[in-house]
């Protein structure tokens, strides 16, 4: 499953007619945070800054979660764990496979909520 829809289906319970707007607002967040976050992941393996990847690698994860981006979240979990305790360098065919599901996710997400 690429996205669990339930994540934000979750907020029609708790919203009314707001629900759409808001669900919107979160994704177009989520879409300009991931940008931001990626290149803080590149930066951290390039400059071999560990504390800035495993946050960024958090921060990236519980993100993804919060949209229903399952496999992202579950690579950025990993990466995570990964960035303590191994080289970063070793790291970086783990963060291409990111990459390409977060595209795979953005195109999910925006096919869903369009």
């Amino acid at each position: 499953m690429i996205i669990d829809t339930s994540a934000l289906e979750v907020y029609r319970e708790v919203m009314e007619d707001e629900t759409d707007a808001f669900i919107a607002e979160i994704l177009a967040s989520f879409y300009i945070n991931v940008q931001e976050l990626i290149k803080t992941l590149d930066k951290g393996i390039a400059e071999n800054d560990v504390e800035s990847f495993v946050r960024a690698a958090h921060t990236f994860k519980s993100t993804s979660a919060t949209v229903g981006a399952l496999r992202v979240s579950n690579l950025t979990a990993d990466l995570e764990t990964r960035g303590s305790s191994e080289n970063l360098g070793s790291l970086k065919p783990t963060l291409m496979e990111l990459k390409e599901a977060y595209i795979e996710a953005e195109k999910k997400l925006k096919e869903i909520y369009s």
